[in-house]
């Protein structure tokens, strides 16, 4: 046998591997159904085969069913299919950052795919001292700043610690573009001078809601949302958000190798502040869009979820700082026309 042959051969045999095995798995499913129906529960023999499938994703799975999240769980037709190795990395790409300067603060604005957008809104007066003589945009290598300024951040919350952060940026007509930012960082007394080459920034999308857009609006507390998004199904492409006057209200929806899981969120809870939904949307986002904006609720008291009338999502932060000073993060999300083109 030749070894294009050979190499055929071994793909046929995977190939029809993989089809027993989605058949072994939709097999293994609607067994674990059938008893949990007519047993009311899930018998030790069937929790043992499912273990086996889908390890401690099925730990998870049960501690969420068992916390009265999901309402409606059952085999999807791809089960056992096992994805690609590039499926679901999040895209983390983003380089450059465009950088506002105003006379009402700072703003910070990375885009990815022209599909999603994030920005760090920093008030003027949570500065010490702020001093703009003109409007001022330009974009820098986010990278090497996100560097820069964690130089000394283990020791910013240290006893004894004296940490001072100071920004410069001036333009100088004879140098053309790419004016230089400096970033000056002292630490009792020890000063580390950065310059960083600036760049002429790229338009940016206008990505904002218009209020008479704004079909559905939730506040509520970090809390809540972190729970929910840190056990969504990894081996999900996308993410459904359902929300409407009448219930189920508030639901999210994945579809994963175990099949398609529906967890409904209280709309009158006291983790909720504002629940305010004019009709129903149903709108897909791709769950690598998602991750990059869990990431801000570690630091935020409470989050705010907008769409509209074209499905366009936003997450809106709001950050306290020891001071007790407001900063706000926003993360505008494109949905997904068709999630199966």
């Amino acid at each position: 046998m030749s070894v294009n042959e050979k190499l055929a051969s071994n793909a046929l045999l995977s190939k029809t591997y993989d089809i027993k095995y989605a058949k072994f798995v939709n097999k293994v499913l609607k067994e674990a159904a059938d008893s949990f129906e007519k047993e009311q529960k899930f018998l030790d023999d069937v929790l043992l085969n499912l273990y086996n499938i889908f390890g401690d994703a099925l730990e998870r799975a049960l501690e969420l069913y068992e916390r009265g999240r999901i309402t409606y769980i059952f085999p999807s037709e791809s089960a056992g299919v096992p994805p690609h190795n590039d499926r679901h990395t999040a895209r983390y790409l983003v380089q450059n950052a465009t950088c506002f300067g105003t006379e009402n603060g700072l703003k910070v604005t990375v885009e990815d795919a022209k599909c999603m957008q994030a920005s760090a809104y920093i008030p003027a007066h949570v500065f010490q001292v702020f001093n703009l003589k003109e409007d001022v945009i330009f974009r820098v290598n986010l990278n090497i700043l996100v560097e820069c300024l964690c130089m000394f951040w283990s020791n910013i919350n240290c006893q004894g610690s004296s940490v001072a952060l100071q920004l410069f940026y001036e333009k100088f007509l004879q140098k053309g573009n790419g004016h230089p930012v400096t970033v000056l960082i002292e630490e009792d007394g020890i000063i580390t001078d950065c310059s960083l080459k600036t760049q002429e920034p790229d338009e940016l999308l206008d990505f904002h809601l218009e209020p008479e857009n704004v079909l559905n609006k939730v506040v509520l507390q970090t809390e809540l949302l972190k729970d929910i998004l840190s056990e969504l199904d990894s081996t999900s492409d996308f993410i459904e958000l359902f929300l409407s006057p009448a219930p189920p209200f508030f639901r999210i929806s994945t579809t994963g190798l175990a099949g398609i899981c529906h967890i409904e969120l209280p709309h009158d809870g006291e983790l909720v502040d504002n629940f305010q939904c004019t009709s129903t949307a149903m709108s897909s986002y791709k769950l690598s869009h998602i991750k990059p904006a869990m990431k801000a609720l570690s630091c935020a008291n409470k989050v705010s979820l907008r769409t509209d009338t074209c499905g366009l999502l936003c997450f809106q932060y709001m950050v306290k700082t020891d001071e007790g000073h407001t900063c706000y993060i926003e993360y505008y999300i494109s949905p997904v026309i068709d999630p199966n083109g």
